[in-house]
């Protein structure tokens, strides 16, 4: 199977008013090939939107649109899949606007349908009316609120969900910042000068190498009792795994007479036909 190169599209946005962050826009997932999209397309969306969305370091936002099953959400599987303690996925729930009449977004907000641990967050975007007559992003952010401050319950519910989140966000937010801190002051003083720039990173290096000598040897503090690691676990495996796998390895299954026969003469005489015959012998070995 050939594996196609996948291209990200950059786009850097400068504004004293958004935060800074990287967002990523990943793609929904493709059930039938479209065009010349390949026979294995699903499997390929899903193997890079996990890429993305198993990194300790990311939010997921989950978005689901309001009218349709939530329990049939690929968003959600996945997020559940790369997050199963719920710990950094958030449900977005969009047109919340279109939903048939007579039925409630509540459930869906407050977690009834689906739980999740962060909650959920709705949403009204542009429609594709909106957008083929140029409505502006700044229209749509007042037909948002308007819809908001026209339904008092889902307003109430999503500034009761912001209040709740908000305060662990911050205590999550200030922990990462004091171990940020003290791992910045452990480089040392960072200076302005390519020479001093040049010792730090040599230090850093040299307290890399202390590390990783000490953990091969066995005289890491922080080196688990309960089980092996370091020099220990990798003489275990190179003295019981590795061994064992080669004792198990008949090295002459399959061959034949025949099969030695015309390289015999040669054996001795020409060197290159020694490494042909070795490799040629060895290489199903891999397999």
């Amino acid at each position: 199977m050939v594996q196609r190169r996948v291209k990200q599209i950059g786009l850097k946005i400068v504004s004293p008013n958004v935060l800074d962050m990287t967002l990523v826009d990943l793609p929904g997932i493709t059930k039938v090939p479209v065009g010349d999209q390949p026979s294995d397309i699903e499997a390929r969306i899903r193997t890079m939107i996990m890429s993305y969305i198993k990194e300790p370091s990311c939010l997921i936002l989950a978005v689901t649109p309001a009218n349709s099953d939530l329990a049939n959400s690929d968003a959600l599987q996945m997020a559940g899949v790369a997050d199963p303690e719920g710990n950094k996925t958030i449900g977005v729930i969009t047109k919340l606007d279109i939903m048939d009449r007579g039925t409630d977004a509540r459930n869906l907000l407050q977690g009834k349908v689906i739980p999740l641990r962060l909650g959920y967050v709705g949403v009204v975007n542009r429609s594709q009316e909106d957008i083929q007559m140029n409505r502006s992003i700044k229209d749509a952010l007042v037909a948002e609120e308007k819809f908001f401050r026209s339904h008092p319950k889902l307003n109430q519910i999503l500034a009761q969900h912001i209040k709740a989140v908000l305060l662990g966000l911050r205590a999550h937010i200030s922990n990462n910042l004091v171990t940020v801190a003290k791992e910045h002051a452990s480089y040392g003083e960072i200076t302005e000068s390519k020479a001093g720039q040049g010792a730090l990173l040599l230090n850093i290096l040299s307290k890399y190498c202390e590390a990783f000598s000490s953990m091969i040897e066995g005289k890491n503090e922080e080196m688990s009792t309960s089980e092996l690691s370091g020099g220990a676990q990798i003489h275990y495996i190179f003295q019981s795994i590795f061994v064992r796998s080669l004792e198990e390895v008949d090295p002459c299954e399959g061959l034949t007479d025949d099969d030695v026969l015309p390289y015999k003469t040669q054996l001795g005489q020409d060197q290159h036909c020694e490494e042909f015959v070795i490799v040629s012998f060895v290489e199903p070995l891999g397999s």
